[in-house]
C-alpha cells in the first residue's frame, strides 16, 4: 500500500471528506516538493495533508471551533510533533501509521471543547 493509500484510509476512517491529491512546488516553474490532499472533518476541523517527495509527512489542521491551539498544546498527547500553532491553526508532522492516532486524538480533544462550549 502507497503512503499516499495508507493517509487516505486514515482519513476515511476518521470520517472525513478528502479531495484529490496535487503536487506541489516552492514557486511556479519549479519542481513539485511535494504532495498535498485537502479533508474535512464534520463542523470540527479541515485542513491539508503535505507529503513531501523524501517522506516526511505534515498535517494542518484548522479548528472551526475559535479558540488559540497555542493555550493548549501541552494538553495534546500525540506521537507527532507540533510544528506550529497559532489562533485557530496548527501543524504537526507525524507519519502515516500514527497520522490516524494523532488525529483522532485532535478530533476527540476538539469535539470535547466544542461540547464544553455548548454547556456555558
Amino acid at each position: 500500500m502507497s503512503e499516499e493509500d495508507k493517509i487516505v484510509e486514515a482519513l476515511k476512517k476518521l470520517g472525513a471528506t478528502i479531495g484529490n491529491w496535487y503536487e506541489v512546488s516552492e514557486r511556479p516553474g519549479r519542481p513539485p516538493f511535494g504532495k498535498e490532499v485537502e479533508y474535512k472533518v464534520g463542523d470540527i476541523m479541515w485542513g491539508k495533508v503535505h507529503l513531501r517527495l523524501n517522506g516526511d509527512l505534515y498535517v494542518h489542521i484548522i479548528s472551526k471551533i475559535p479558540f488559540n491551539w497555542k493555550d493548549r498544546v501541552k494538553d495534546l498527547k500525540i506521537k507527532g510533533s507540533i510544528e506550529d500553532a497559532a489562533g485557530g491553526l496548527m501543524w504537526i508532522k507525524t507519519t502515516p501509521e500514527y497520522m490516524y492516532s494523532d488525529l483522532e486524538f485532535i478530533k476527540n480533544y476538539l469535539e470535547k471543547i466544542k461540547n464544553e462550549s455548548l454547556k456555558k
